[in-house]
């Protein structure tokens, strides 16, 4: 009589890998995903060379697969989360670096317009843009107030993006005072 072969066995370790593999991807990332790719390749040469007595080669490679996703993207959520933080606080830094600049070329457009003799009273924006000798175009993410004499004028200048974490606003005086700097709003 003609007897049927058993089936080739499941291997446990190849069940495991596909386990171990759809929970990495969906909630514990490296700790299941590394698992999972260790018993899926365990698992997998096992049953390459158990001679058709195993079976869940599928099993284990879909186990590899998805353990491997897992791992990257567990690894690509860890890098953001420290990467994302790290650009906004050097943008946030450089619109601080932005408004300083404004204030020191207003500062150098005001110098040079004061050069004049004849001009003794503080200029407008509209002024300081339109002189030839002097011309000075403001960014349009600040506002800039100027105010004083020849002899003693103050520049002030918003941050209208809200963004520096410094202050909402940078002044610069000459003569030079202790209340230069930034300030919050």
């Amino acid at each position: 009589m003609n007897e049927l072969a058993p089936p080739p066995r499941t291997n446990p370790l190849a069940i495991w890998s596909l386990i171990l593999g759809i929970i990495s991807f969906f909630c514990c990332g490296l700790f299941t995903g590394i698992p999972a790719v260790i018993c899926g390749h365990m698992a997998h040469s096992r049953i390459k060379n158990s001679g058709g007595s195993e079976a869940g080669s599928g099993m284990a490679i879909a186990g590899l697969v998805i353990g491997y996703m897992g791992i990257f993207l567990t690894t690509i959520g860890i890098l953001a989360a420290i990467a994302v933080p790290n650009f906004i606080a050097y943008r946030d830094k450089a619109i601080c670096s932005q408004t300083e600049s404004q204030a020191y070329s207003a500062a150098q457009a005001v110098s040079c317009y004061f050069s004049e003799p004849s001009k003794t009273e503080a200029p407008t924006i509209e002024e300081l843009m339109n002189s030839d000798a002097c011309s000075f175009t403001p960014s349009e993410k600040v506002t800039i107030e100027i105010s004083g004499t020849v002899d003693n004028y103050v520049i002030i200048v918003y941050d209208n993006s809200g963004r520096c974490p410094m202050g909402s606003k940078y002044q610069i005086s000459a003569p030079e005072s202790l209340q230069d700097g930034w300030f919050q709003e």
